[in-house]
């Protein structure tokens, strides 16, 4: 299929909507390979993602994993990178970004935060959401992250939309014009709220590495890899601090919307006030 992004054309918001704008990085966990699919959205004020990119620089910088190589090669943190060496560093990202709103004294209307949704597969596969067609589940799942999730929690903001890389099922601006339709349609009197779709790729985004960073601790926990014999020990101490960090308690007690202070969690399906046994095995 042939498409292109929408070029990164020096484009800037209108004065009187600038302080409207929120960037999103979004990225996912496997699409097939687990039980749970997480996708996470890291909302950050357009003002602050230049001071968010520097301050996670600046995190890694004289550690084992900076941010480049020393001949400039970017070098990207995967959650699949974790171990006992570098646990410090992924620590030291997560804390970055979890804390930024309150180091730099943001107003409640400059609100960071991470939102997810996670769709458990083995209740409905993306290929029965999307009608036989995984990529077009997929999407399905993306835009309710974006149109209901975001839009909902956000009633007076404009978003740019960062999704890592991926081939898509749509043309960018196709999907992005897709996406403020159905916003209308359920009542959103906004002008185009999400005004940009743009691929954006981790070796030049640090938000994007925290998100990848931030699901990958999530997943791991609900996939059951956590529980199981020989678990990786520093991912399972990455996992206790995270959902500690984040206050999560039990993902699966609660009703289908999860929140605390920095992170939501949308289960999708999920019948109210029914529990969810974490699996016995990994993708089970």
């Amino acid at each position: 299929m042939n498409w292109l992004p929408i070029p990164d054309d020096g484009w800037v918001p209108l004065e009187h909507e600038r302080d409207k704008f929120f960037n999103v990085y979004i990225d996912e966990t496997s699409q097939t390979e687990y039980r749970y699919l997480i996708i996470g959205g890291l909302v950050v004020p357009l003002s602050h993602t230049a001071r968010l990119e520097a301050d996670i620089i600046a995190a890694r910088a004289d550690t084992i994993v900076p941010s480049h190589q020393p001949d400039g090669t970017p070098r990207v943190m995967k959650w699949q990178k974790l171990n006992a060496y570098n646990f410090d560093v992924y620590k030291k990202v997560v804390d970055t970004v979890f804390n930024f709103r309150r180091t730099y004294k943001l107003p409640l209307s400059k609100d960071v935060a991470v939102h997810c949704v996670g769709v458990d597969t083995s209740v409905k596969s993306l290929k029965d959401i999307g009608a036989g067609d995984i990529g077009v589940g997929f999407d399905k799942e993306f835009h309710f992250l974006c149109c209901v999730i975001l839009l909902r929690r956000y009633p007076q903001s404009l978003f740019m939309l960062f999704p890592d890389r991926r081939e898509p099922t749509t043309q960018l601006r196709e999907a992005r014009d897709i996406m403020n339709l159905a916003a209308a349609k359920y009542g959103d009197r906004r002008e185009f709220p999400i005004r940009r779709l743009i691929f954006a790729d981790p070796e030049c985004c640090q938000a994007l590495q925290a998100v990848d960073i931030i699901i990958g601790g999530i997943a791991y926990k609900l996939n059951g890899h956590y529980d199981m014999p020989g678990a990786n020990v520093a991912k399972r101490k990455f996992c206790d601090y995270l959902y500690k960090l984040f206050k999560i308690t039990d993902l699966f007690y609660q009703s289908q919307l999860y929140k605390t202070d920095f992170f939501t969690f949308n289960l999708r399906p999920k019948p109210p006030y029914r529990r969810r046994e974490f699996p016995s095995t990994p993708g089970n």
